[in-house]
């Protein structure tokens, strides 16, 4: 079933199950869709404002340029959805626990945004943007970070041994976080 243009605002409007149904130029606001209610779904060009969407499954589901604004993503794991076309900014959102494995992030943005605790692994996140995030004990493993910029971001730890960094930017104050793994002291 296709969903055209459609602002829902509780989950009465939506299928009990959104699996197989493709949601295009849609926004949902303040819903908070049961743990297997994504999975399958399609969604294009559309917005998520303010949902709780914690430990959501989203198996075979798609993001093509979709936007989450002031939602509670905690403990998604990403690399599970549809890869195809998958495109995603996250602007005031709590990212927490989740886990981007295999993504394409090429040009995402990330907007004063909790990243906690978030695996970030085999992705290719040339050209993304980590504005003002926090990215306490957030794993970075076999990335791609070509022109990355994290120059406002803070609590930054990863290995730039493991990772792809051409012309990735930084603060000064990211670099003890560079340098964690060779136990040294940088005093400003």
């Amino acid at each position: 079933m296709e969903h055209y243009k459609q602002l829902y605002t509780t989950s009465d409007d939506l299928p009990s199950q959104w699996a197989g149904h493709t949601f295009e130029q849609c926004t949902f606001q303040k819903l908070s869709p049961t743990p297997t209610m994504l999975a399958g779904a399609n969604f294009i060009n559309c917005r998520f404002e303010q949902c709780m969407l914690i430990r959501c499954a989203v198996k075979q589901t798609q993001f093509n340029d979709v936007a989450f604004v002031g939602c509670a993503v905690q403990g998604v794991d990403f690399g599970t959805c549809n890869p195809f076309g998958f495109h995603a900014d996250f602007q005031a959102c709590q990212l927490d626990q989740s886990i981007f494995l295999n993504r394409r992030l090429v040009k995402a943005k990330f907007v004063e945004c909790s990243i906690k605790s978030v695996l970030f692994i085999r992705c290719d996140m040339t050209g993304a943007l980590f504005d003002r995030c926090d990215l306490e004990l957030t794993k970075f493993d076999d990335n791609t970070l070509n022109q990355v910029d994290f120059s406002t971001s803070f609590n930054i730890t990863l290995d730039p041994d493991v990772n792809r960094l051409k012309k990735a930017k930084f603060s000064l104050y990211s670099l003890p976080g560079l340098l964690d793994k060779h136990n040294l002291i940088v005093k400003s």
